[in-house]
């Protein structure tokens, strides 16, 4: 089966600074996996959605605002409502992370070993899939090139991660849709239930009603909405 998963992350400045801010602590990084036969209803939905509404431009976690809450609450509906659409987020404690020991002094390289973290424990030999991220200025050229290599040694017998792409994010409703998602996770995290914008705990409470219970860890074998705290060693 070709399998289609769109990928974004929030708060990766943290990655580079290796500080945190108040309200600022875990970045993410996560994709919304579909089939590939999948993608063109899921499109049409949200866009139905998006009219009805009257939603115009790129959906994104930073535009959820008041004026706009029925919008985003049904949009989160609609991934829960959907049985073909899965969700994984890496959440990363930036207050641990020490790109001096681990990543050799290179921010960019930890912030793709953490994409592999990503990629590597959701795959299945036995599926084909393609990446699609969001675009993002690499100062190594080859980024994404190595990372669908590096992932592909691990499944020496059917290499099933057949292309990564970077894609512009405003042409494409399912990676903003992924990018909400993964926002209210993001959010969670930093903010747990004391969040200072009430759309964006709104869409938080509609994720966890949906859940019964609250966003956080998962276990390894959660499909739907997979959560995996990456554990760090904390060095200085």
């Amino acid at each position: 089966m070709m399998i289609y998963i769109y990928c974004d992350e929030s708060n990766q400045d943290l990655l580079a600074t290796q500080r945190t801010e108040i309200g600022k602590k875990y970045c993410c990084i996560g994709g919304l996996m579909i089939p590939v036969d999948s993608r063109i209803s899921i499109k049409k939905k949200i866009e139905v959605l998006k009219k009805r509404h009257n939603i115009h431009g790129e959906i994104r976690w930073g535009s959820v605002s008041p004026n706009k809450i029925s919008f985003y609450l049904e949009l989160v509906d609609l991934f829960f409502d959907t049985p073909d659409m899965f969700l994984r987020t890496v959440v990363i404690d930036a207050s641990k992370i020490c790109n001096d020991i681990f990543n050799e002094n290179d921010h960019e390289l930890g912030y793709y070993k953490f994409y592999y973290q990503l990629l590597y424990h959701w795959l299945r030999f036995d599926n084909e899939y393609r990446v699609y991220t969001d675009q993002k200025t690499n100062k190594d050229k080859n980024r994404l090139k190595d990372l669908r290599r590096i992932v592909n040694i691990m499944f020496p017998s059917s290499n099933p991660l057949r292309s990564i792409q970077a894609i512009d994010s405003r042409e494409s409703l399912i990676l903003q849709m992924q990018n909400i998602l993964m926002g209210a996770v993001g959010y969670k995290y930093n903010y747990s239930d004391d969040g200072v914008s009430l759309a964006k705990v709104q869409v938080v409470a509609r994720v966890e009603s949906h859940l019964q219970r609250k966003i956080g860890k998962t276990s390894p074998n959660e499909q739907k909405f997979n959560v995996f705290e990456i554990a760090l060693r904390e060095e200085r």
